[in-house]
């Protein structure tokens, strides 16, 4: 038995809406409040959670005992997961508050999405059915290296902490059950993703730069109205939060790391001054945010930024000293690799 193309897209379509509303609403609350407010911000945030939550774990049940019957398998109904507690939403609201208030959003759909996954996956374990990770869309290094494992009996050593694991926001792909084994889902090839992963060397990082080779500008565009949409460059209360210190004259941790780094990346820059180098360094620093100039807040309070139109990278320290100032080898690539370093 095939599962249709069409009949898996319609329900990850119907997912993707629920984890996606849920991450506009929590947008649209910190655009008109802001996130200063940390008991309204976490008790707005669990009541997203556990609203579209139980509509991710609903759909999952529909979805499991629809395949259960579709294969004339019986089945007890599906049981819906738990959503996340309120400790769990306070915790990553915290934590993602201090470190970049801009990926709360991605917080909560995070969280709606992985309501679904624990639904199925945790019926699957009871009812002893296999499991396959299923790409869909714009399908990340991550997520292809796991669809290449192909089906495998559902067990407890799926869930982490009682959940399922690899569930990041901004991803379509899913968790599919089968109860025989000619059971698939049209397009899903495991050897496919497989040859992918062994033609990288079994090098994630290396599997991300070839997908971006590939699809450089689709992804640019994609990333480009993300930006947009969320109002990166006009949102007064995140940009407030994680604004670099503005200073013409800030200076390296260390005169051995700036010369350290000059010489390093100088024929980046053209053969220029050490001055020069140092006043475009701060001049990225400066920069407002835009569709062009983007950043993030490292676990450690540094501040990374970096410009798409000119490939500059810049770092600075929480107590706004520079730490390196250079152009990426991999270009945007670099980035997108700096964002899931500090997922």
């Amino acid at each position: 038995m095939q599962i249709s193309a069409k009949t898996w897209n319609e329900y990850i379509t119907r997912l993707s809406r629920l984890n996606q509303k849920a991450g506009q609403l929590m947008r649209e609350y910190i655009d008109a409040h802001g996130i200063a407010d940390t008991d309204g911000l976490v008790a707005y945030a669990y009541g997203l959670v556990t609203k579209y939550s139980e509509g991710s774990a609903e759909l999952a049940c529909q979805m499991y005992e629809a395949l259960a019957e579709a294969q004339g398998v019986y089945v007890p109904a599906a049981e819906p997961a738990a959503t996340a507690s309120y400790g769990e939403v306070a915790r990553m609201v915290s934590a993602t508050k201090d470190q970049n208030p801009a990926n709360l959003p991605n917080g909560i759909s995070r969280l709606v999405k992985r309501a679904g996954a624990d639904t199925t996956l945790k019926n699957a374990i009871r009812d002893g059915a296999e499991w396959a990770w299923v790409p869909h869309g714009d399908t990340c290094p991550f997520c292809i290296t796991l669809a290449s494992n192909g089906w495998q009996k559902a067990s407890q050593k799926l869930l982490k902490g009682g959940h399922a694991e690899h569930i990041h926001a901004n991803c379509d792909c899913e968790f599919a059950v089968r109860f025989r084994s000619d059971t698939t889902v049209a397009g899903y090839d495991p050897d496919k993703y497989y040859r992918q992963y062994r033609e990288a060397g079994g090098d994630i990082n290396k599997m991300r730069r070839i997908d971006y080779a590939a699809n450089r500008e689709r992804i640019n565009a994609q990333k480009r109205a993300a930006y947009a949409a969320r109002k990166l460059s006009t949102n007064e209360e995140n940009t407030a939060t994680i604004k670099v210190k503005t200073s013409s004259s800030r200076q390296f941790v260390s005169e051995q790391l700036f010369q350290k780094h000059y010489d390093k990346h100088l024929s980046e820059f053209g053969e220029i001054s050490k001055g020069r180098y140092l006043e475009k360094a701060n001049a990225l620093a400066d920069a407002p945010l835009s569709e062009d100039i983007v950043q993030l807040v490292r676990s450690d309070g540094s501040i990374a930024k970096y410009c798409y139109s000119t490939n500059e990278f810049v770092v600075v320290t929480a107590d706004g000293n520079i730490r390196t100032y250079f152009k990426p080898e991999t270009k945007e690539a670099y980035w997108d690799e700096e964002i899931d370093r500090n997922k």
